[in-house]
């Protein structure tokens, strides 16, 4: 038993290395592969399959958050005042991947939030992608706790789609990052 418990202190100080390893290697812009690390510790083979992807999506995210970081100290953009069929009320927040507004759909007479992408980022297809991505991953999650998507539309070619609007707090106001 006491062999057992030593064994899985071990593994977990050299999974830990590894790991560090791993992403200190990823954040100098390499792009270490998941078989070298199988190959040196075998017997760590399912832990290294099961974090080390992990450590890529962590790492995936905390770029992108240094990437709105960024996009945040440039300059504002000229304010909006319609988009498509859509009325800008105000400005509710801005985030990694866009800038929210309070909208009417003119059409409807309905109450909407209109996220879209800052003119700032047109000009990266990757963050065009990553909207696009992020508005379909949206739409087709259905739950009671969840916004429901409505639609996405383009404008002069600036990318947006539309949600219920819901007053209240934001989640970076709710969550402490």
């Amino acid at each position: 038993m006491a062999d057992r418990v030593s064994d899985s202190s071990a593994n977990y100080v050299l999974l830990t290395r590894l790991a560090d390893e791993f992403a200190a290697r990823y954040r100098a812009g390499e792009r270490p592969a998941l078989q070298e690390y199988i190959d040196r510790h075998p017997e760590l083979a399912v832990d290294i399959r099961e974090l080390l992807p992990a450590i890529v999506e962590i790492e995936r995210v905390r770029e992108d958050h240094q990437e709105a970081a960024e996009r945040e100290a440039t300059p504002p953009t000229s304010a909006l005042e319609q988009l498509g069929d859509f009325r800008i009320l105000r400005e509710v927040g801005k985030g990694g991947m866009g800038i929210v507004y309070e909208a009417e759909q003119v059409s409807l007479g309905r109450h909407v939030a209109l996220k879209v992408l800052p003119r700032s980022m047109l000009l990266d297809s990757r963050a065009k992608l990553r909207f696009e991505r992020e508005a379909k991953s949206a739409a087709r999650l259905h739950h009671t706790n969840i916004v429901p998507v409505f639609g996405v539309g383009e404008q002069d070619g600036l990318p947006y789609y539309v949600m219920q609007f819901i007053q209240g707090l934001g989640l970076d106001a709710v969550l402490d990052w």
